[in-house]
């Protein structure tokens, strides 16, 4: 499946810190659409594992956006000073501590008293990222295939866990093909969710 140039799964990368800084107004604005919808639902599912109530993890959101746009225009992306990721990671917890930190516990311990850097802090921060993921790679393949059978199949029998029976039926086509729908719609989700991951290797 190849992948569209204009797919927001595949642009808010790298290169969106570049956009974010351009001194075209609206280049700008598209940039920050697109970076909140990239990083907002992990900083929320992050915030969440954390106990963070709906109103925190808005807060919580705000204040991570926030904090970055200040520092957007001089900011400088670079592998060698360690990944974006564990940077935003930090700037979730900072915001965590300042809107809930009395309220919020990781497997037990007060969140003011565990270390950004503990494995098993980073283990949950990484699944939360990697779903993301999952999440973005299913969009982009939906993008791409919306409408076809294959991906109704797929969606049917698959996401809404319906029998494959039941969706050849309503689909007006054999059992096999749904089986077959949902081999090559899984395919086309890892190929989307590696090359992901490849935009993200040292991110």
């Amino acid at each position: 499946m190849a992948e569209s140039a204009h797919s927001p799964t595949f642009v808010t990368r790298a290169s969106i810190f570049e956009r974010l800084k351009s001194a075209d107004r609206a280049d700008r604005e598209l940039a920050w659409v697109d970076f909140r919808g990239r990083y907002a639902p992990v900083i929320a599912g992050f915030a969440r594992k954390l106990g963070a109530t709906r109103q925190d993890i808005d807060d919580i959101i705000q204040d991570v956006l926030l904090g970055f746009f200040g520092v957007s225009g001089g900011f400088q992306y670079s592998p060698d000073q360690g990944r974006f990721r564990g940077f935003l990671k930090v700037c979730t917890i900072r915001a965590a501590l300042r809107r809930a930190g009395k309220n919020l516990r990781f497997q037990g311990v007060p969140l003011e008293h565990v270390s950004p850097e503990d494995l098993a802090i980073d283990h949950v921060w990484q699944d939360v990222w990697e779903q993301e993921l999952v999440t973005q790679a299913l969009l982009a393949v939906r993008a791409e295939a919306a409408g076809s059978m294959p991906f109704r199949a797929f969606e049917q029998y698959v996401l809404l866990d319906r029998p494959a029976e039941v969706v050849a039926a309503e689909l007006k086509t054999t059992v096999n093909s749904v089986h077959q729908a949902k081999t090559r719609v899984t395919r086309q989700l890892r190929e989307a969710l590696q090359r992901l991951r490849e935009l993200d290797d040292s991110f």
